[in-house]
């Protein structure tokens, strides 16, 4: 893990230089892993998904002995219907905070990016409250990120700089 990381935190952004900082704020919280993937096709357009009100990229938890690699291709799939895809890296890893049933939850979520052909159909995964699957104008994602999650604004920024190293 690089750091300092950034843990989004019921709206305050904590910053931690190293691993003994990071623990000290975790120990009250049940760490929980996720995976998901940043999307394009061909067209330069980025797979996000509607959900609770606000734009987001596919992703969900990783289930036990699986990898992030492997829970991000099958989240995607889940959450959109996109079945044909591939991984080429690991972009980054957030964490935010959040409480489910009184329970305080930091959640790890492995970010890649990854890439497929955008004639397929997309379903979006109703049952998660996923009401849309669109596939955006790259141009066009940091508007859609203006209604979402400031960790997920901040992901895309990270992605934009990287590409342009490239």
């Amino acid at each position: 893990m690089n750091f300092p990381v950034k843990v989004y935190d019921n709206g305050l952004v904590r910053c931690f230089d190293n691993v003994d900082e990071l623990k000290s704020f975790a120990k009250d919280y049940r760490l929980i892993y996720a995976a998901g993937g940043i999307v394009t096709n061909e067209k330069d357009e980025v797979l996000m998904i509607f959900r609770d009100e606000k734009w987001d990229f596919p992703k969900g938890k990783v289930e036990a002995g699986e990898s992030t690699e492997t829970a991000a291709l099958r989240e995607v799939g889940e959450e959109t219907g996109l079945q044909e895809m591939q991984t080429e890296r690991l972009l980054a890893c957030t964490f935010h905070t959040y409480m489910i049933q009184g329970r305080k939850i930091l959640k790890k979520t492995s970010w890649y990016a990854m890439n497929t052909i955008s004639g397929l159909p997309l379903r979006p995964q109703e049952e998660e409250n996923i009401t849309e699957a669109r596939w955006i104008p790259k141009a066009n994602v940091a508007e859609c990120l203006q209604n979402s999650y400031l960790s997920l604004q901040e992901l895309w920024c990270e992605v934009l700089k990287k590409d342009n190293k490239m």
